[in-house]
């Protein structure tokens, strides 16, 4: 299965509400987590890798190398992030499909069509029983 950010064509930066909206739909992700996602987010053009390592990205934001370790395993796991190549034999990092999903972007980086998006969700109430 191919990522959303393989078939990027155009230069699309994520905007202050999409960040801002990218914050609150990642909101359960732990802090470090958060931070470097938001690092990359912010960092490149949708489906452009952030060309430093997690380690370099880490430094940045003051992390640990453990802690950024763990970021990082956590954010690829969820789909947040997805690996981009190395260069110069190092891991390179963009982000992933569950960013596109949380934005409902498509792979293009353009909002989707409301024909594409789901009418409504459906949700089952518990029905009290009478009492007799």
């Amino acid at each position: 299965m191919s990522s959303p950010a393989e078939h990027f064509n155009i230069e699309h930066w994520l905007g202050r509400e999409q960040l801002h909206e990218l914050l609150c739909k990642s909101g359960s992700l732990p802090s470090a987590a958060s931070k470097i996602l938001m690092y990359v987010a912010s960092g490149a053009p949708l489906g452009q890798r952030v060309e430093e390592s997690a380690s370099a990205i880490g430094g940045k934001l003051h992390m640990s190398t453990s802690a950024t370790s763990r970021a990082v395993k956590v954010l690829l796991t969820e789909r947040w992030l997805e690996p981009a190549g190395p260069i110069v034999g190092v891991q390179t990092y963009r982000v992933g499909p569950a960013v596109y999903e949380a934005l409902e972007l498509d792979k293009d980086g353009t909002p989707l069509e409301d024909a594409d998006r789901p009418l409504a969700t459906v949700r089952h109430l518990p029905v009290p029983t009478p009492i007799d």
